[in-house]
């Protein structure tokens, strides 16, 4: 038979467990409503990157059911076209800003940001030798443009670069150039490739 303090005290231990636990749920809860631009980013770059995989995988498949020699090792053939053809080159991209997304401190902060600045080169510069007689691609290019302007806008506010990320409004100028220099410098990269 249990001993009458040792009961009240696993009851009390008990009380203090639904407790800590209700706090963190109720904590969980707020802390998704006031973070929840940095969490749609952080979504958007999840599927984006699980969008972009499964498509060269896809690509890939394809590429290989084409092309197939039933007499050769099929696993070095494989292996080929998915080097080759650069078809998991996005997703290779994405791990920047994935590993940022796990990582809520500066580095995750300028790996986000990196990606974000490379989508804004490399929007740039195909935009040089656009058709400006197409109204159609100027318009899609300028609302690229645009929205990923806004996003890098939205990572550089207080509540998302302080508050998550342990930025100063002091230090943000020298984190968005060094972000933008890993940015430029993968698209520089990509170009000479």
């Amino acid at each position: 038979m249990a001993h009458p303090k040792l009961k009240i005290a696993s009851a009390q231990s008990a009380q203090t467990i639904h407790e800590h636990v209700t706090t963190h749920l109720r904590i969980t809860a707020e802390h998704i409503r006031e973070n929840y631009l940095i969490l749609i980013i952080k979504l958007s770059i999840l599927c984006l990157f699980i969008y972009s995989l499964i498509s060269g995988i896809s690509n890939i498949i394809e590429h290989f059911n084409a092309v197939i020699d039933y007499t050769a090792n099929q696993f070095e053939e494989y292996f080929y076209i998915a080097t080759s053809n650069y078809y998991l080159r996005p997703s290779l991209i994405l791990l920047f800003p994935i590993v940022g997304i796990s990582t809520n401190k500066k580095i995750g902060w300028i790996l986000i940001q990196s990606y974000f600045y490379f989508l804004i080169t490399n929007l740039a510069f195909p935009a040089t030798k656009i058709d400006l007689t197409d109204n159609t691609l100027i318009i899609l290019n300028v609302i690229g443009f645009l929205l990923i302007l806004l996003i890098i806008i939205l990572m550089n506010k207080n509540k998302i670069s302080n508050l998550v990320y342990g930025i100063k409004k002091s230090k943000l100028i020298n984190m968005n150039i060094i972000a933008s220099i890993i940015g430029i410098s993968i698209t520089l990269i990509l170009v000479m490739f």
